[in-house]
């Protein structure tokens, strides 16, 4: 079987010219991003293509996209109308690629190149972090990903220095963090003052550049590693970036009108909103997307089951996760209840996927500081209209029953049907929790200084949660018939009520 380049798919040769510099190789962008200049390109919106560089000394990615001639075959899946869809296309978006940390010089010409008009990045949110660097060399590459950018915008700064045109990019942050767009300014300004590249510079960067703030909704799951045989058969070649990966994605870019000319996703057909305000869209993913997660995992994962697509199949659990989003969640969330709804029906869809066998145990990960981003938040929201939300109440109470008999860290826990399970969480957090346990005595009465002993703890959630009278007593209750009764029979009891 032949392997994936040009020579096997010649009609996908592309002399389009390279407008993008991407720092970052993996599944994500090329699952999201760099597919989607391929669809801008298809219909002659884009019309150009994308040089990656390498983030990190120990790249392997790069690599095998030369050996492919920069061609990857990406995987989508997704339940449309209740039945399982899957789109597979090969992408010929990138045009070359770069190691700054054996050709830091080759990535510099890209510099000067009159045909560059933007930037992309995903160096997971780890990369956007100022740590002081060593003096700036046309010799050797900076550590970090702002390092690198601004010797890279440096360099473009002296090259068209003297001609009176625009060459200022587009800067365009991929990685999750809130603002992602102004903290990579900021950082890429206080390396300019570290190294004294004068105010001239400044200027050229704060005025002529332009970062902008991003919000980027896929998951790419990567390469199929259990059924990559089964592919290469389906495609009739060898390909070692396949990348699979679901047909959901949303991209939400905090700007005016010109981005949407400028980069045209919107027009291509895609998912992409351009706004003046994108903090909306944030609230949405996380409060309904990482919200409805962290609100029903627990419960699930102590009865037993194992991915999000089988807690959507659970006969009590499927439609427990919808009553939660859509009686709980959305009505507490002071937003345009339409955009909720319409989001909140994508993201049901996107749980029922059983091809990307999302984890319950990965989920759990971090439960703690997860549960005051996402669960807490709406809680609060609900309560200050005079509301006692008992299914999110239900979702504390599952969060603190998953440290019953709970041992060790990371966290093993015991299951419902004889299984057991782990997960990871903040040692103080577990702390607290295990310690609040030594209170339950098999009663209802004992579970509620359980509850009160972690709801009152102000380092965990910033503030006293047990002051809340009818919250903790609630939560209590729930807490003890979790226990008692077992999670799958309380969430039964409540869906009963409802």
């Amino acid at each position: 079987m032949n392997d994936l380049n040009l020579a096997l798919k010649p009609e996908l040769k592309s002399d389009l010219p390279i407008k993008v510099l991407q720092f970052g190789e993996g599944n994500f962008l090329r699952g999201f991003i760099d597919w989607m200049v391929a669809k801008m390109n298809q219909k002659g919106l884009f019309n150009g293509r994308i040089v990656v560089v390498q983030p990190t000394p120990r790249g392997r990615v790069l690599p095998k996209l030369v050996a492919q001639d920069y061609l990857y075959t990406t995987i989508l899946h997704g339940v449309d109308n209740g039945k399982e869809v899957e789109e597979i296309e090969v992408i010929n978006a990138i045009a070359d690629g770069v190691n700054p940390y054996d050709n830091w010089q080759g990535l510099l010409e890209y510099a000067k190149s009159e045909d560059l008009k933007f930037v992309f990045s995903n160096t997971t949110e780890a990369g956007i972090t100022y740590q002081k660097e060593e003096p700036l060399s046309d010799e050797k590459a900076p550590v970090t990903f702002p390092g690198k950018l601004t010797a890279f915008l440096y360099k473009r700064f002296t090259t068209f220095k003297t001609c009176q045109c625009q060459k200022g990019l587009v800067i365009m942050p991929c990685e999750l963090l809130d603002d992602n767009g102004t903290k990579l300014k900021n950082i890429v300004m206080q390396h300019i003052d570290d190294w004294n590249l004068g105010d001239e510079f400044k200027a050229f960067v704060q005025e002529d550049c332009t970062f902008l703030n991003t919000l980027v909704d896929r998951v790419v799951s990567g390469y199929p590693v259990s059924q990559a045989q089964e592919y290469e058969e389906k495609l009739g070649y060898k390909d070692a970036l396949m990348t699979c990966g679901e047909t959901f994605g949303f991209m939400a870019i905090e700007g005016n009108d010109e981005i949407n000319e400028i980069l045209p996703f919107a027009k291509a057909g895609l998912n992409v909103v351009v706004a003046p305000d994108i903090a909306p869209y944030r609230l949405r993913k996380v409060r309904i997307l990482n919200g409805a997660h962290t609100a029903n995992v627990p419960a699930a994962f102590l009865s037993g089951l194992d991915t999000v697509d089988e807690m959507m199949a659970g006969e009590v659990t499927g439609p427990f996760v919808k009553s939660v989003v859509y009686d709980e969640i959305i009505p507490a969330v002071n937003l345009d209840k339409s955009m909720l709804t319409s989001f909140a029906d994508d993201v049901m869809n996107r749980f029922k996927d059983p091809s990307m066998h999302h984890q319950l145990a990965s989920i759990l990960m971090n439960s703690t500081s997860k549960v005051k981003a996402r669960i807490l938040p709406t809680i609060l929201d609900a309560r200050a209209k005079g509301i006692l939300p008992v299914k999110l109440c239900f979702s504390l109470a599952a969060y603190i029953a998953l440290y019953h008999d709970a041992q060790g860290v990371p966290v093993e826990v015991k299951r419902a049907g004889g299984k057991s399970g782990s997960f990871q969480d903040d040692e103080y957090a577990v702390k607290v929790l295990k310690e609040a346990w030594s209170h339950y005595q098999k009663s209802e009465a004992s579970a509620l200084f359980t509850v009160k002993a972690v709801l009152s703890d102000t380092r965990l959630w910033g503030s006293d949660l047990s002051s809340d009278v009818d919250l903790t007593a609630t939560v209590a209750k729930l807490t003890h018939a979790i226990i008692s009764d077992g999670a799958q029979e309380t969430m039964r009891a409540l869906l009963h009520k409802n």
